[in-house]
């Protein structure tokens, strides 16, 4: 028996979305739609952040016609995780009947206590998702066909008992899907006042079996930098390097990827049958494997698709590929970005990145020659930062010369190995929907936030204003390259104009050492039991 299925992005809204960089697709439940689809079930994806619908508007939709499930899913990390259980929290009131599954990367590391402070939640999804929802489904729809498959029980609600041997409806489920659902891999799940906690579910072999749902997406929605159509997609999972900020490498588990021929499809589909022109590719790293990335690259250009390409990849990893790079420019790509993170060796190396100074210095030269954007991350607080650190890492990317500067705050997720070093203590930001990266979450002993602040913001505009970039922007002798880099212009001026604004009348600090405990304090407990 087939089930309704809602696949949700919450309502979240990030100032860079909104008002410069566009919505990207929710990737995450595109990849799930599809395998859904292909299993018989009848799947909508709702992004909610592209329509802003408030959480009760959004319930009386689905009231109209109430799904069997609903999986909530968002790609915002720790600052989208309150929206979300909120959202869930009114969905539970409005659709008694429906389950409500969440996944994604914070639920994932905090299952347990994700369904301990929200009755609303059903079942949480751990990992990537693929294999498990479509086995998930499957044993939900067998229950349907049981005559208490659709009855829900809920801890704040009692139910009259029943003539079929059952006291209660929390009674029946648990007759109906408690032998089943223990079957499932990679779930943490409600059995009537006892959460378990089924074994993890192994990483996908082989990602070419399941195909993106592309069909569910609202195209008009999506599109990037005035570059037209926008679509993500994804070569490669994981990452083999093991940087102390991140949760990635650990959340995949390990670096695979796709076939070239696969993933060539996949954008050739893209382009020809849904028009788009732009994609952005999610993978954290897509050319850990070389061999692999080559392929994909020659695949792409036999196709002659005329895409933009957007890819993440490491500084080491462009160096290596030298020889390789006008084969990204043909294959499309017009814009690399490097997690450079720091300027400073020492501080490099602790946090396990593969790309000192002069290895990031050769990638960007590199890319400049191929008419390929360079656009590198760097991230204030991956040490004790102060006026000199500050003006280091203002005359480093002067000296560096990429094209594009993200300039990122330490954030310290949980999960991550930098995130459990960070004490309550640290903590200035204590409202999780601003831990977006653009906001400052630590405590800087030597700067206050407002001082911190302004150094960022002005050392973003006077690198995107200096001489040369303009000139580069007006002279370059590739076309393409100037537009790219006029896009990357216009959408960072609203996006600080924007977070200017958040920064005057949303932000609300604490004082060092207010908070007892940190946000995330027992999920942390839990991922260290």
């Amino acid at each position: 028996m087939s089930l309704d299925i809602v696949l949700l992005t919450p309502r979240r809204r990030f100032i860079a979305n909104q008002f410069g960089l566009g919505y990207q697709i929710p990737l995450g439940l595109v990849f799930l739609g599809g395998p859904l689809v292909d299993a018989g079930h009848r799947v909508r994806l709702i992004d909610n952040d592209v329509l802003g619908w408030n959480d009760q508007r959004l319930a009386r939709e689905l009231s109209s016609a109430p799904p069997d499930c609903i999986l909530i899913g968002h790609t915002g990390s720790t600052a989208a995780h309150p929206v979300a259980m909120e959202t869930a929290r009114v969905l539970r009131e409005h659709l008694p009947s429906t389950k409500i599954i969440y996944g994604g990367v914070y639920p994932s590391y905090a299952s347990c206590s994700v369904l301990r402070a929200n009755p609303a939640i059903d079942v949480i999804v751990r990992g990537e998702g693929e294999a498990t929802m479509v086995e998930l489904a499957q044993v939900l729809s067998k229950s349907q066909k049981h005559p208490f498959g659709r009855l829900r029980a809920h801890p704040e609600r009692s139910a009259a008992p029943f003539d079929f041997g059952f006291a209660s409806a929390q009674d029946a489920r648990r007759a109906v899907e408690g032998g089943d659902l223990q079957t499932v891999k990679g779930i943490t799940w409600r059995d009537g006042a006892t959460i378990r906690v089924n074994p993890a579910r192994a990483p996908i072999a082989d990602l070419d079996q399941f195909r993106p749902g592309w069909e569910l997406v609202d195209w008009e929605g999506y599109s990037l930098f005035g570059f037209g159509r926008a679509a993500g997609m994804q070569f490669s999972r994981g990452c083999p390097l093991t940087c102390t900020y991140c949760g990635q490498w650990n959340f995949w588990k390990r670096w695979r990827h796709r076939s070239p021929e696969n993933f060539a499809r996949e954008l050739e589909v893209l382009a020809k049958r849904y028009g788009v022109r732009i994609v952005w590719l999610a993978d954290e790293n897509f050319a850990a494997d070389r061999e692999a990335a080559r392929e994909a690259l020659e695949k792409i250009c036999e196709r002659d698709l005329g895409l933009s390409l957007n890819l993440n990849m490491t500084a080491a990893d462009v160096v290596r590929d030298a020889d390789l790079l006008p084969l990204y420019k043909r294959a499309g790509v017009d814009n690399i970005i490097m997690g450079i993170e720091s300027l400073d060796d020492a501080t490099v190396a602790r946090v396990r990145k593969n790309n000192p100074l002069e290895v990031s210095r050769e990638a960007v030269s590199l890319l400049r020659q191929q008419g390929i954007a360079s656009l590198v991350n760097v991230i204030y607080g991956l040490e004790t930062e102060n006026t000199a650190t500050v003006a280091r890492t203002f005359r480093g990317v002067f000296d560096l010369d990429p094209d594009i500067l993200n300039a990122v705050y330490i954030t310290p997720h949980f999960w991550t190995p930098a995130g459990r070093q960070v004490r309550p203590d640290q903590i200035i930001q204590p409202n999780q929907t601003l831990w977006t990266y653009r906001n400052q979450i630590v405590h800087t002993p030597h700067l206050s936030p407002w001082r911190l602040f302004l150094t960022v913001k002005l050392t973003e505009a006077l690198f995107h204003l200096r001489p040369r970039a303009l000139l580069r922007m007006l002279l370059g002798h590739d076309p393409r390259f100037r537009r790219i880099l006029r896009a990357y212009l216009t959408v960072g001026f609203r996006v600080v104009l924007a977070e200017m604004w958040e920064f005057i009348f949303h932000s609300r600090f604490v004082l060092p050492g207010s908070l007892s405990a940190l946000p995330g304090a027992e999920e942390l407990k839990e991922l260290t039991r």
